[in-house]
């Protein structure tokens, strides 16, 4: 049975505009301050932590901050977050451009296993182009790699575009069909999909958590759409 996915975006890291002007042309930036308190306050929120069974981040400092500094209670039990380069950000933008695995192991020497993880990784070429095509191919490739895991219910921290890929929430043209992600955004998602794609629904419950209603109904339902309150039952 598939599991149970968590999708996060991850904190406020040195390169956002609040922070630093120009702040894309910021390589490979950690989470400021603020960063790492938004993810204190995610870890306190979030009700799930002993049932989570694996922990996936983007290779980015950011996103990997921020896997370990939420789910510390899952680090604690033992569990190690896997570094997916598929889980990169959206952008070959300096702020979205990794490091080398050498330099991220000395800073995460215990809570992160960098197998997945090789040499010029981060260089935006292939599979890990940016255009539109390769970054849903490269979405579709990483649901599926979810997917087809063994674990019931699985935390990813990857990036405020890229997860508009992750969910299926971008048009033929690359761009994004919902709102942006905020800071340590988290929603929760169920396989639908069996096949090549392996597509993920939002649970009622996150949509529900985060606001994602109007007029009594949940947004973005394609039953839903067009109809006000009074129709829904």
């Amino acid at each position: 049975m598939a599991p149970i996915l968590h999708v996060m975006r991850h904190g406020q890291g040195y390169h956002s505009e609040a922070v630093t002007k120009n702040g894309h042309q910021v390589h490979d930036p950690h989470l400021t301050p603020k960063g790492r308190e938004q993810c204190a306050d995610r870890c306190a929120e979030f009700k799930n932590h002993d049932s989570i069974e694996l922990l996936l981040a983007s290779p980015l400092r950011r996103a990997l901050e921020t896997c370990k500094l939420t789910f510390t209670p899952c680090i604690d039990r033992g569990m190690r977050i896997i570094a997916l380069p598929m889980a990169e950000e959206a952008s070959d933008a300096p702020c979205d451009t990794g490091s080398e695995a050498d330099i991220l192991k000395q800073e995460f020497p215990k809570a992160v296993d960098f197998d997945h993880v090789k040499y010029g990784w981060f260089l935006h070429e292939g599979e890990y182009a940016v255009d539109p095509k390769s970054l849903n191919a490269r979405a579709a490739k990483l649901r599926r790699f979810i997917r087809d895991r063994p674990e019931k219910e699985v935390a990813l921290v990857s990036h405020g575009f890229f997860n508009h890929y992750v969910t299926g929430d971008v048009n033929e043209k690359g761009e994004q069909t919902t709102p942006w992600w905020q800071e340590t955004e988290l929603r929760t998602f169920r396989f639908v999909d069996g096949g090549e794609e392996a597509m993920i629904k939002e649970t009622d419950d996150s949509m529900l958590r985060r606001g994602a209603v109007e007029g009594g109904l949940i947004v973005n339902r394609p039953e839903n759409r067009g109809k006000d309150a009074s129709e829904s039952s």
